[in-house]
């Protein structure tokens, strides 16, 4: 087993659905695929795993703005279908 840096850990805790998130800044798009994502509530914020690593990271805290694809689950898990 690999050590993994405490800041980073967060992101194995309770994965979801795989989600896409895609940024622009601007310049160019970006698409993410995470499985760590959060509501917050019921108001339209929400929370995600991503960092000063990568790209998507730089185009959300410069524009504050991605577009979240999510795929039915009936379309990802056939082990649920009634």
């Amino acid at each position: 087993m690999n050590p993994l840096p405490l800041p980073r850990a967060f992101t194995l805790i309770e994965p979801g659905p795989v989600v896409l998130v895609t940024t622009h800044d601007g310049t160019r798009s970006k698409n993410m695929s995470i499985t760590w994502t959060m509501v917050r509530g019921f108001d339209p914020p929400f929370a995600l795993t991503t960092g000063r690593w990568n790209h998507s990271w730089g185009a959300l805290s410069k524009t504050r703005e991605c577009v979240l694809a999510m795929a039915n689950p009936r379309q990802t898990d056939r082990t649920h279908d009634p």
